[in-house]
């Protein structure tokens, strides 16, 4: 029988290519089919199953440089303590289920009144949405500490008891009359000394010096009406007692805060003094401590208005307004003259007084000043005679409403005139207040330098 896989040709040895029906040999890939079967003999069960099953190839750079091994796992050792805490190395990576889909269909629209009465639309889920909590990932079992991880536990030494000293008294217990148990002895404490309260510097200052302070002080605010009012307009004001500018105070308040609070001694009384006239001009409560909160400045208006009047001008002197009678050919203003107003005061019953009529620029000022005797008498006389006008409603309060209903200039104004019934004579009506702290500035300038201010709750005879 012919061989069915004959062995290939060997070429020739002139070098001629092989015949174009041969097959050519390649030298680094398989063999031919032909020639993988015509190796193996007819019979061998072996040579057919590689005939069937090619043998992998290798390249030629795999074979004259063969790739590195892989590396071998770090072999764990059993027997270690940290093999005991180190983690598994593969581990399935917890899978957390899905949220629950909702969308824009889920919400609900809903509205909102707001406190300007506009309407606004807003969404959000309904109250009954079933929210399903997510589960937690399971935590990763980790084996307990092997024993020889720490070193072993090593007990703390045995605590000794100091000895204590003995001591004769001897406490008894309730349950035993017999016998007692030692105590040791209270030990001597070394605290600092202890020391009275010290009162407040406020407390141990001189009454008679603060109202003193107190009262020069309040001359000074209320001399000048500018001055007066720029501290009534509450912007940047100087203070008075120690020279310091008004840059260091943005308002009345800070420099409330420094005068009750001064940053020496010596010119403490001063910055107290200058406190209360203060708190008395601003209408604020002088009692209360100013600390860093304006809770002193609420004060009820009649207690206001009583400490501002308290303040009263010394020697007593009341003012009598509307004392003007008319106008000259020059234009000068003329009015009742001291002799004239003493007259009319004695015709309504009051005496001790002397009239002094002010005149301006313009001439007779309509304002007249009726000084009585710097006594405790010439202090009621003054007092009566402002309670007087105060009853015929002609007192501050009725000068004020004179002012603000009508023109002072006005002949025809019926709160400045009045008529006689019997000699049917057009006459002023005079208007009357005894001068307090805040009238400074209406008085000329030699009365102003002249007075004084004095409190009449707060009198004293010394003064």
């Amino acid at each position: 029988m012919k061989n069915p896989n004959p062995p290939p040709q060997r070429p020739p040895a002139g070098g001629k290519p092989p015949a174009a029906g041969a097959a050519r040999k390649s030298r680094w890939g398989p063999p031919p089919p032909a020639a993988a079967g015509a190796a193996a003999p007819a019979g061998d069960k072996a040579a057919s199953t590689s005939a069937r099953t090619p043998t992998p190839t290798h390249s030629a750079d795999s074979r004259r440089h063969p790739a590195a091994p892989a590396p071998a796992p770090l072999a764990r050792n059993p027997a270690s303590p940290a093999a005991a805490l180190r983690p598994p190395t593969h581990q399935q990576p917890a899978e957390t289920p899905p949220p629950p889909p909702y969308g824009f269909h889920n919400l609900d629209r809903r509205t909102m009144l707001l406190a300007d009465g506009t309407v606004r639309t807003y969404f959000a889920l309904p109250p009954d949405y079933p929210f399903e909590s997510a589960p937690l990932p399971p935590f990763p079992h980790l084996p307990r500490a092997a024993p020889d991880l720490w070193p072993p536990h090593q007990p703390p030494p045995q605590y000794m008891p100091m000895p204590m000293p003995p001591h004769d008294a001897k406490r008894k217990h309730p349950a035993d009359q017999d016998e007692g148990f030692p105590r040791h002895p209270k030990q001597s404490r070394h605290d600092a000394p202890r020391h009275p309260p010290q009162p407040l510097p406020h407390a141990t200052v001189d009454r008679h010096a603060l109202r003193r302070a107190f009262l020069k002080y309040a001359k000074m605010l209320n001399e000048s009406s500018a001055q007066r009012r720029s501290y009534l307009e509450g912007g940047r004001v100087p203070c008075l007692a120690c020279g310091r500018s008004s840059k260091d105070f943005a308002d009345v308040h800070g420099l409330v805060m420094h005068t009750y609070s001064p940053p020496n001694a010596e010119s403490f009384v001063d910055h107290l003094g200058l406190h209360k006239a203060l708190c008395v001009l601003m209408g604020w409560d002088f009692t209360k401590v100013p600390e860093n909160s304006k809770g002193y400045q609420s004060l009820p208006a009649n207690l206001v208005r009583a400490n501002r009047e308290d303040l009263i001008v010394w020697p007593p002197t009341v003012i009598i307004q509307n004392t003007a009678t008319g106008r000259k050919k020059d234009g000068r203003c003329e009015g009742l003259g001291n002799k004239d107003m003493d007259k009319k005061m004695a015709e309504l019953g009051f005496y001790g007084g002397k009239s002094k009529s002010l005149y301006g620029k313009e001439g007779h000022l309509g304002l007249t000043l009726i000084k009585f005797a710097d006594n405790l008498a010439g202090l009621k006389e003054a007092e009566r005679l402002a309670e007087f006008l105060e009853r015929q409603g002609h007192g501050r309060i009725g000068w004020s409403r004179a002012q603000a209903s009508h023109s002072l200039d006005s002949d025809q104004n019926p709160s400045l005139f009045e008529t006689d019934n019997r000699t049917g004579e057009r006459k002023r009506i005079l208007y009357g207040y005894l001068a307090i702290a805040s009238d400074l500035g209406e008085l000329d300038s030699d009365s102003r330098k002249r007075a004084f201010l004095k409190s009449r709750r707060e009198s004293d005879p010394s003064d």
